[in-house]
């Protein structure tokens, strides 16, 4: 689907919305696994909460060579490049997928037992999260494979059929969840192992709906030389891929110093925070669609030399970004005490939650655009200037932030700090948009330095 031509925001929609319903899905992987492994006990779910930070690593690894990947075919399609040219690159795109799933295979069998040691875990403990980090590394194949012929069929212009393939992921693993942990019938009782076993199978089955898909567009060749011809394509991935891979980790480190802060408290503040935390991840679920869906749209019309067009959509991102966040203001101030009253049955925890929700809903406007930006700095295939941001905001501004408040005013601090941190990072990258000339990176033999041009 060309994202080039006719109105920007039904363009920008037709990728947008369906995205919507994608990442909701996968988000509800995670609160099912939680809910089910919670009922086999405190250290079933003390294991799989060590295996988080892991989790979150490999994830952001398939991102960044999924970003790299779309980023350059979105650019090639807006080029008008010939549609045999498009099929080497995603066809050596997926075998750079199979390459470092291999290679992070055999790191994780070597090396999982002393990371999960150098992140605290012992005994049982230890042992449950090493025997399901196993299966997935077994499976780590489908988790990058599919990370990365989703973001290449959104490189197209196709939102649709990315948000049905997260959605079926997030329905088949939900579904044979409890088949695979509780037992059932002929299929034996897995433990805690069975959320990995369910996870790796629900997503061998959408992998393969994945390549049904590239084949339907004509973007999957398979010949030698096509294969070598797209693997020579790995230093343009790569120069994307790695700072964006980075990018996506900076928010989880963000995130981990925050709450170091608030551990200096209490464990009300603690307990208050991972639940705001927790209701934030679904409530910015537009947002985060709308940078899934800045990445493909400003990559096709830079290729294109359309930038006015890419400038647009960021505009558009920041109307939609500013609207949901007054929309999310409104309801928690006035509900926010309603709805954590549903997670917790601690006063203490109910009423810091609730203030929290009363402040910084208002500032996911400036979060929104700076998630977009950062996309969309990828899709130009200007991926270190999208880390500069990225870093800067969660590192510069929010960990700082969190701090500072906690330090200064406690939990009150906090929620004041994090407001800020998101209100100034929203400015900055509002100013950027305006005044930047959002112009690609070449990518010819030699290309241009990582930066932006001024207009």
């Amino acid at each position: 689907m060309q994202l080039t031509q006719g109105s920007v925001r039904a363009s920008f929609s037709k990728v947008w919305i369906p995205m919507i319903s994608g990442v909701l899905a996968v988000k509800a992987i995670g609160v099912s696994d939680a809910y089910f492994v919670g009922q086999l006990g405190e250290d079933k779910l003390a294991a799989i909460s060590y295996t988080f930070p892991i989790v979150m690593t490999l994830i952001s690894l398939a991102i960044g060579l999924s970003a790299g990947a779309s980023s350059v075919l979105s650019r090639m399609i807006g080029a008008d490049a010939s549609i045999e040219e498009q099929a080497e690159l995603t066809t050596g795109a997926i075998c750079m997928a199979l390459i470092i799933s291999v290679a992070l295979s055999v790191f994780g069998f070597l090396f999982i037992g002393p990371i999960l040691s150098l992140l605290g875990a012992e005994g049982q403990i230890h042992e449950d999260a090493r025997t399901f980090m196993l299966i997935w590394f077994a499976g780590v194949v489908f988790l990058v494979v599919l990370v990365a012929t989703n973001g290449l069929l959104r490189a197209t212009g196709d939102g649709v059929s990315p948000a049905i393939l997260m959605s079926s992921i997030a329905i088949l693993n939900i579904a044979i969840n409890p088949v695979f942990i509780f037992g059932l019938g002929p299929v034996p009782e897995f433990g805690m192992q069975g959320a990995a076993v369910a996870t790796i199978t629900a997503r061998a089955f959408s992998t393969i709906g994945a390549f049904y898909l590239l084949a339907r567009k004509d973007l999957l060749v398979v010949s030698f030389s096509s294969i070598k011809a797209g693997l020579g394509r790995w230093k343009q991935v790569a120069r994307i891929g790695l700072p964006a891979s980075l990018s996506t980790s900076v928010n989880p480190i963000a995130l981990s110093i925050a709450t170091a802060a608030v551990s200096t408290l209490g464990s009300s503040d603690v307990a208050a925070f991972g639940l705001v935390t927790k209701i934030q991840s679904f409530a910015v679920v537009p947002l985060l669609a709308l940078s899934a869906a800045a990445a493909p749209f400003i990559g096709q019309n830079s290729g294109a030399g359309e930038t006015e067009r890419s400038r647009a959509s960021l505009w558009f991102s920041a109307q939609v970004s500013i609207g949901w966040a007054v929309l999310l203001a409104v309801f928690f101030f006035f509900s926010g005490d309603w709805l954590v009253s549903f997670f917790t049955s601690s006063k203490a925890t109910q009423e810091l939650a609730a203030l929290y929700l009363a402040i910084v809903p208002l500032s996911y406007a400036g979060y929104g655009v700076i998630i977009s930006l950062t996309a969309g700095l990828n899709g130009l295939g200007r991926s270190v200037s999208g880390l500069a941001i990225g870093a800067g905001r969660a590192l510069g501004l929010l960990a700082t932030g969190a701090w500072i408040g906690v330090l200064l005013g406690g939990f009150l601090g906090l929620a004041i700090g994090v407001f800020f941190a998101n209100a100034v990072s929203g400015l900055i990258g509002v100013f950027i948009i305006k005044r930047h000339g959002l112009k690609e990176v070449d990518d010819g033999g030699n290309t241009s330095h990582d930066c932006y041009e001024s207009e």
